[in-house]
């Protein structure tokens, strides 16, 4: 079987399935994937700005290892979600194809709405899918990459596994602040899930999918294998 380059093993080691969550403006697919079937969710998602490409090739890579390299799944289910936002991905841009910074949409205590936030939270299809995604799965860690600031940023309690990742990827952890309406800000504050931002060097784009492995894969597993974020 093949799925988006990744081949299943022919002797399959942990179960393995890709559901689309919901439908993006446009009406393309979010579509995420799910590694194993252990009490422990793990989530890792990338492009959620457009703009930011280097992520999904990233979290492509990690499946990659996974299957070669199963033990970290021992015990979890990792969910992979390597395009948040499909539309911007296509098109380029930060935001989704109503205009929206999916980043800024979620039901955070200090969303804001504007048009580039959107009117209410949760006012976008992709927002929403992952909105349902987690409160759904619960997972006990979040992280999603980003560009271009070269740094590891934490929200919730999640500072230890934030220095942890960044030794492992040599980046500082910076805290940037909280976002209105942000991922971090509703999963990391106000559910109180630990939430990394891993912001790859603008740079990073250039690089192809093993380099991206080379330097910062090892940030992943440090994430997927922690035994506490605090």
């Amino acid at each position: 079987m093949r799925v988006d380059g990744w081949t299943a093993p022919s002797r399959t080691v942990f179960s393995y399935e890709e559901t689309i969550i919901g439908r993006t403006a446009a009406g393309r697919a979010v579509s995420c994937r799910f590694l194993g079937d252990g009490p422990e969710t793990v989530l890792i998602l990338a492009g959620i700005h457009g703009s930011e490409p280097a992520g999904t090739p990233l979290v492509e890579a990690l499946h990659v290892h996974l299957r070669d390299n199963p033990r970290p799944v021992e015990g979890r289910t990792i969910v992979l979600l390597p395009a948040a936002n499909p539309d911007g991905i296509s098109n380029g841009t930060r935001t989704n194809a109503q205009g929206v910074d999916l980043n800024r949409n979620f039901p955070a205590g200090n969303f804001r709405p504007r048009k580039g936030n959107g009117g209410q939270p949760l006012s976008e299809p992709e927002s929403q899918a992952l909105h349902d995604l987690i409160l759904g799965r619960r997972p006990r860690r979040i992280v999603s990459i980003h560009q271009p600031l070269s740094c590891v940023d934490y929200d919730g309690p999640a500072e230890s596994l934030a220095r942890a990742m960044a030794a492992a990827g040599d980046l500082p952890v910076r805290k940037l602040g909280l976002q209105p309406g942000s991922l971090g800000s509703w999963a990391g504050e106000t559910l109180g899930i630990p939430t990394i931002t891993v912001e790859l060097p603008a740079e990073a784009s250039r690089l192809g999918q093993n380099e991206l492995w080379r330097r910062y894969g090892a940030m992943l597993l440090v994430a997927i294998d922690s035994e506490g974020a605090q």
